[in-house]
């Protein structure tokens, strides 16, 4: 059976001299492995398709619970994240968030949007990496259903208050005049953190990359999101240790 879908690599291995396996995250079938042949040569008629984060479309043939590459076509090869560690350690730890959460044969329209466009504006260089790393966790926490609380104290329903204090385990948030306890799972957000967290977590996708914020407010939020995704997954990445090694 043949099957005909839009998918971008994730990750490669080779297999002997010519050959590959791929992990390609795809919008309507998750993340699947796909056998490749001759890739790995100049003249393989598949080759551009094959290399880590271009997306394309793939004509594949299905036998049994396996993908095979019949034939592909390009849509965007990502070039530039080659070209920068920074930018390729980054992409690296958004793909390995992806395989360890997208389900396979499930529809994941609006997580690989999601990749996609963060993966633009990384290789075009509109927005910076820690920016992108902040989006992209939590937005993408939100899309697979682990969308933290973010309306108000969960006590007393304030909206906001002079310190809000949000719980990273739970994923919800209590006012100063509402925190008790659980301080040591508890992170002191400022307001203007407070106010991305929600854009990130709320805002219409169109409009998802649209708002600044100072560098200050960058590393503070950096480092709410991580946690929060660290926490929830509950594991840690190689590729994140890497990434902040450089």
């Amino acid at each position: 059976m043949l099957i005909t879908t839009d998918g971008i690599v994730i990750r490669e291995r080779s297999v002997g001299e010519n050959d590959k396996f791929l992990d390609v995250f795809t919008s309507d079938l998750g993340v699947i492995e796909i056998s490749t042949k001759g890739v790995k040569k100049i003249t393989g008629k598949n080759s551009s398709c094959a290399q880590l984060f271009a997306y394309s479309k793939f004509c594949l043939l299905k036998k049994g619970d396996r993908y095979i590459l019949n034939s592909s076509e390009p849509i965007k090869s990502f070039y530039e994240l080659r070209l920068e560690l920074e930018k390729l350690a980054l992409a690296s730890y958004f793909a390995e968030i992806i395989r360890f959460s997208v389900v396979s044969e499930e529809p994941s329209h609006s997580v690989l949007r999601l990749f996609l466009n963060t993966l633009h504006y990384l290789s075009e260089s509109t927005r910076s990496c820690e920016f992108l790393k902040s989006v992209f966790e939590l937005r993408f926490l939100s899309e697979i259903g682990l969308m933290p609380d973010l309306i108000g104290c969960k006590s007393c329903s304030c909206y906001e208050n002079e310190k809000m204090f949000f719980i990273i385990k739970d994923g919800i948030l209590f006012c100063c005049d509402c925190m008790t306890g659980e301080l040591d799972t508890a992170v002191e957000i400022s307001k203007t953190v407070l106010h991305a967290m929600r854009y990130i977590a709320l805002s219409d996708f169109n409009k998802l990359f649209n708002f600044k914020i100072s560098v200050k407010t960058q590393k503070e939020l950096n480092a709410v999101t991580e946690k929060y995704i660290l926490c929830q997954l509950n594991r840690s990445f190689k590729t994140l240790e890497f990434y902040k090694s450089l």
